[in-house]
């Protein structure tokens, strides 16, 4: 299977970080062992909550890969779709990514999920601008007309690039999860993508 690359332009990213690659179902260890390392960043050293698990769960197990497996090969707007992008470094080695689920209800296939993630030696680089594009083009070459996703309130870095997006809150589920002995909320926002709006430029 051919990889969907997009080189990034210099703003939008140093040389270590220069490319978005398609993520496939060999990819999955990689993909694993990433998740695994976001995850033990999650309100660690002074960083924001982000991941509803004190302790990382068993991403690695064969029902994940199953389950990733199986998503990935399902036609976008199919029930459980999935379509993924990582960033890597020179190793190799997953080091940000992208995911875009669909509903198991195929009434709601006119709407998709994101979510996103950049370990923290890569931050403030312009990964997740770069990312937040490609998702968004992804929706309008796919007539996908609504993106939603899940921030947790104090994530105050990742709140401000969504809205810098133009998503919009839409919910807000309070004491949501309890971790590290504070009580987190959870917001929805959600972004309408026209049919008719031009593809994000870099």
């Amino acid at each position: 299977m051919s990889r969907n690359v997009r080189s990034l332009t210099q703003s939008d990213a140093r040389p270590d970080v220069s490319k978005i690659v398609a993520v496939v179902p060999e990819d999955f260890r990689l993909w694993a062992e990433h998740i695994d390392r976001l995850f033990a960043e999650s309100g660690r050293d002074g960083q924001p909550l982000f991941s509803p698990f004190e302790q990382a769960p068993n991403v690695s197990s064969p029902e994940r890969r199953t389950r990733f497996e199986r998503s990935l090969a399902l036609p976008v707007r199919h029930p459980g779709w999935m379509r993924a992008w990582s960033v890597r470094d020179q190793d190799q080695r997953i080091i940000g990514h992208l995911d875009l689920f669909g509903s198991n209800i195929p009434s709601e296939n006119h709407r998709m999920t994101l979510g996103i993630g950049c370990e923290l030696s890569f931050r403030r680089r312009g990964m997740g601008t770069v990312l937040m594009r490609h998702a968004i083009d992804f929706a309008l070459e796919n007539a996908i007309e609504w993106i939603d996703l899940f921030v947790f309130s104090d994530n105050a870095a990742a709140v401000a690039l969504y809205r810098r997006f133009g998503f919009v809150d839409t919910g807000r589920r309070s004491d949501r999860f309890r971790l590290m002995g504070r009580t987190v909320d959870d917001v929805m926002m959600t972004l309408h993508v026209p049919l008719s709006a031009e593809p994000v430029r870099n």
